[in-house]
């Protein structure tokens, strides 16, 4: 067994004909083995004896990869010619004088610099070992062995990268802090990130910045070139120029003139593209094609119409690839290109039934287009059957961040991966596979989603496929990859859990559009719910943080402490503002204690943002600034804080008994109470109900409790209230041998008696069966009965996904089953009291359609009856990117579908179809007519199965 070993003996190869990017990667690498070694490996010098050497180098760019070739050391047959390929071998006595090699070649500048970080890899460094300062565990006796050999398949996808976005104030302070702007020093610690990611492409940061200007000048373009990171421009860019650099450029003398208008400065625009083309020629580019208004705002006014738009386009896109072929290559074809559909471009694009759009338009020939998604997410038109063969490939612009409708989120990364995975997974199967583009704005807090993003792009194969688990797997190998070397394994466990518990909550709900009245207060215990996460989450968090060393503290802090306690300590606010504001309504005295809570928790986010903001010397100042609290319009603008609410208590003891999960109290006064009657134990399942006594005063009040039986049982009878007390019911419904009624009162002593009737149903089930209880049946779609599976596809479960932690969706996910006879199938049973009218609502994904028609339908029969086909999408007669049905899908992160049925006493069946792609059913709920279920966010808990 061929081995090395990365001890004071370790020496790298050096080659001046070698691309100086891969040289100065692997300096990096080498502090990297000093990191974990603490030896610095020296410069081999040709001819001298060595025991342990790493040769690095690029295929027909290395006289050593060369000569080792000719030798029979090596073969680089499955490497030459390919791209970002690279050949991992470990050999004994690869030449005279050497005892043991590592073997690193590429076959092209990024495949060896692929290479040399897989080797950073193996020794335990993580990709943030820079970028985060995510250090290494140190090691003795550190070797490789033959068993590492490998020789890698090309990327999955062929450009991989971010776009810096929004990036004011956190970014743009940050790089201002530590480099004195986003210039070269700046762009130097990015692209490291990047390569160290197996990304390859970048959209460089344009609020206030000018990629080619600041480097200054260009000297930003050349160390991308230097490194290989391919550069490019975002979707409203065109020809390597940033959409800030004509508002520094215009004027009335300026050779460019000073409109932003190809139609009445056609010259100076011209001017402006071909000036930009000829600086940044010598670079390796990806150029992006188009027009828009300034700062991304739309090309022609409200009254141009859409023939005018892309005919506009149309003459933009043949002035651009003209200029591309007198000054890039007369063989346009030869230069990558790509063209953006986002916003109002896709629209463009496609055209309607009366005008023609850009699709198959010549000028496009050759050009990627890329495609975007719904700016929360989840994919908007994919390329169909006709399309998919394009010359130029398909691309994706992807948010992990968004300054823009329907919401802003700019704070903590809020990146749930089940969606990248279910979404992008889908999109490469639909043949995206060119360019893949995530806006991550700051980057900051965005390490965990982007490190997936690129992975997946990388290794679909690995990270893609139909089952969602495989989320699961790459958490674990992330937090090992990312605290491995600060934390054990107890710990790493709970840093998963945490990372899911945060990550969960906020696929529910994003920071910036949580409020206090999202969830309801009691209603289902949701927002108990939600509460207990989000203080599990805290509590953790800082247990680990207590055995966290100075030294690591700033990857801890960043990679998981902030961004999860900065979540937690959001969502625990909202939870407690709403307690609050409900509580203080009903005059409940623990109102004033709930007050103090929010306060606290208010002053604790600020403290949050300074401690990641201060860490390591302040390395992240700048990053923790953006707006995040209470957005009332899309963006920050006119933002609030929760209100407080502080009441005043009664004069004298005032009782109020609610269930813990109900809003309606009883008082037990003479005149206006409403004595209530509790059904809860009439379901199989419960067999107890919890309530609280609560006090409306400051006066603490005793009470005693008596029934009418000796079948009830509770868990005090009797006390003291200072401001909330909760009381446990119970029933040993194994005694009962029919349903039986029974009645106890609560007595405030001295001033009054709350009287309640309580309903128990010894347990009636129907095997197989999801029981009809309170006038409702909820099921989970992944708990189907049976399905039936079809040769062209079948449905499969999703879990971890969604709001409610499961779904199931065709696979494979291109299968389109409209117009076939054969549909899969999954089928739910459940029993109903009584025949009547019912209101069946699917909770849905809020994914979007895959083509541009406003189309995106579901099947389903009742009881086997015809197939009702339905259109998920409301409105037909705009585009779905413009509804009001995709803002507000986009916010609650879940798209409803309600139809009307008509339901049998006794057992019943609902037959789920497999129609369009995209679907994908979290849950299905019956509520009969005349039947209001409680008010809540998420719905009422599932239903009781029998069995």
């Amino acid at each position: 067994m061929a081995k090395i070993g990365f001890d004071n003996r370790i020496m790298f190869t050096y080659e001046a004909k070698s691309y100086s990017g891969v040289n100065q990667i692997a300096a990096l690498v080498r502090k990297d083995v000093n990191l974990v070694t603490g030896f610095t490996a020296k410069e081999y010098i040709r001819g001298e004896k060595c025991k342990n050497l790493v040769i690095y180098g690029t295929v027909d760019k290395s006289d050593y990869l060369e000569e080792l070739e000719k030798r029979g050391v090596i073969d680089l047959k499955e490497v030459r010619g390919k791209w970002e390929v690279y050949s991992f071998q470990v050999v004994d006595h690869p030449m005279d004088g050497v005892e043991h090699a590592l073997i690193i070649a590429g076959s092209d500048k990024r495949g060896t610099i692929y290479g040399l970080f897989h080797l950073s890899e193996l020794l335990g460094v993580s990709p943030f070992v820079n970028w985060n300062h995510a250090y290494p565990r140190k090691r003795k006796n550190v070797f490789l062995t033959d068993e590492v050999n490998v020789v890698t398949k090309e990327p999955s996808v062929k450009y991989r990268g971010f776009f810096i976005n929004d990036e004011w104030p956190a970014f743009g302070n940050w790089a201002t802090e530590h480099f004195g702007d986003v210039n070269a020093k700046c762009y130097e610690r990015i692209f490291e990130l990047l390569l160290r990611l197996k990304g390859n492409y970048l959209w460089p940061a344009m609020w206030r910045s000018n990629f080619s200007m600041d480097g200054p000048g260009l000297e930003s373009a050349r160390l991308a070139n230097e490194l290989g990171v391919v550069m490019s421009t975002s979707h409203h860019e065109p020809c390597m120029r940033t959409g800030e650099e004509y508002s520094l450029l215009r004027g009335k003398d300026s050779i460019y003139g000073d409109d932003w208008s190809f139609i009445s400065n056609r010259e100076g625009i011209t001017r402006f593209w071909r000036d930009g083309l000829v600086r940044n020629r010598d670079f390796e580019n990806v150029i992006t094609l188009g027009m828009r208004g300034e700062r991304d705002s739309k090309i022609l006014g409200q009254d141009a119409t859409l023939a005018d738009n892309i005919d506009l386009l149309r003459d933009v896109l043949k002035t651009q690839n003209q200029l591309i072929k007198e000054i890039i290559d007369e063989d346009v074809q030869k230069v990558p290109r790509q063209f953006v559909l986002f916003s109002e471009v896709e629209e463009f694009f496609y055209g309607d039934d009366k005008t023609k759009g850009l699709l198959g338009d010549p000028e496009l020939e050759g050009v990627t287009l890329m495609l975007s998604d719904n700016n929360v997410g989840y994919t908007r038109t994919l390329p169909s059957k006709e399309m998919r063969d394009h010359k130029g490939g398909f691309g994706m612009y992807y948010h992990m961040d968004m300054h823009g409708g329907p919401f802003s989120y700019k704070w903590i990364g809020a990146t749930y991966l089940p969606r990248v995975w279910e979404q992008m997974t889908q999109a490469y199967d639909f043949g995206v596979k060119e360019i893949w583009v995530v806006n991550v704005g700051d980057i900051g807090t965005q390490e965990f989603g982007l490190s997936y993003f690129l992975d997946l792009a990388y290794d679909i194969e690995k990270w893609g496929g139909k089952d969602a688990s495989i989320t699961q797997k790459y958490v674990s190998e992330w937090v090992e990859r990312s605290f491995g070397a600060m934390m054990p394994q107890s710990l790493r466990n709970k840093a998963q859990k945490i990372i899911w518990d945060y990550t969960g909550l906020l696929e529910k709900r994003r920071h910036e559009i949580m409020h206090g009245n999202v969830y309801h207060p009691l209603h289902y215990g949701e927002a108990q719910d939600v509460l207990d996460i989000s203080e599990g989450i805290l509590k953790e968090a800082a247990a680990i943080k207590k055995r966290i060393s100075d030294e690591d503290m700033s990857a801890f802090i960043s990679l998981l402490y902030y961004p999860a306690c900065g979540t937690a300590n959001l969502m625990k606010m909202w939870i407690l503002a709403g307690r609050n504001e409900l509580f203080a309504r009903q005059n409940r005295i623990e109102a004033n204690q709930i007050a103090l809570l929010v306060d606290a928790c208010v002053k604790e986010d600020d403290a949050l943002i300074t401690e990641y903001e201060t860490v390591d010397d302040g390395y992240y100042k700048g990053f923790g600034r953006s707006e995040h609290i209470g957005f009332i319009n899309w963006n920050e603008e006119d933002d609030r804080f929760p209100m407080r609410y502080l009441i005043y208590g009664a004069n004298s003891p005032r009782m109020m008994v609610s269930r813990k999960d109900d809003e309606h109290y009883m008082t037990g006064t003479e005149w206006c109470d409403r004595p209530q009657t509790w059904k809860d134990m009439l379901r199989a399942d419960v067999d107890s109900i919890e309530f609280d006594l609560i006090n409306g005063s400051e006066h603490p009040y005793r009470f005693e409790i008596t029934a009418d039986n000796d079948w009830m049982k509770f868990s005090k009878v009797e006390g003291e209230v200072k401001a909330r007390e909760r009381i446990t019911l119970s029933v040993d419904k194994s005694l009962l041998k029919e349903k039986v009624t029974g009645h106890f009162d609560i007595e405030c002593v001295g001033f009054g008696t709350a009287h309640t009737t309580v309903e128990v149903m010894p347990p009636q089930v129907v095997p197989g069966h999801y029981m009809e209880s309170d006038g409702f049946v909820c099921i989970e779609a992944e708990h189907f009965s049976s399905k039936k599976d079809t040769t062209k596809g079948s449905f499969e479960i999703l879990s971890p996904y969604g709001r409610s932690g499961s779904a199931i969706k065709v696979f494979p996910s291109t299968a389109d089953f409209l117009t076939e006879k054969k549909r899969p199938s999954v089928e739910y049973r459940f029993w109903i009291e009584d025949e009547g009218d019912y209101e069946l609502t699917f909770d849905l994904a809020p994914t979007t359609p895959t083509t541009f028609k406003t189309e995106q339908y579901l099947g389903y029969s009742v009881n086997e009856e015809e197939i009702c086909i339905v259109n998920s999408v409301h409105r037909t007669d705009i585009p779905y990117f413009l509804s009001p049905q995709w803002a507000q899908e986009a916010k609650d992160n879940v798209k409803k579908v309600s139809e009307k049925v008509h339901l049998k006493a006794g057992k019943n069946t609902l037959q789920f179809y497999g129609m369009s792609p995209g679907i994908v059913l979290e849950r299905v709920l019956f509520v009969r007519d005349g039947v209001t279920i409680p008010s809540s966010y998420l719905g009422p808990k599932e239903s009781y199965l029998g069995d």
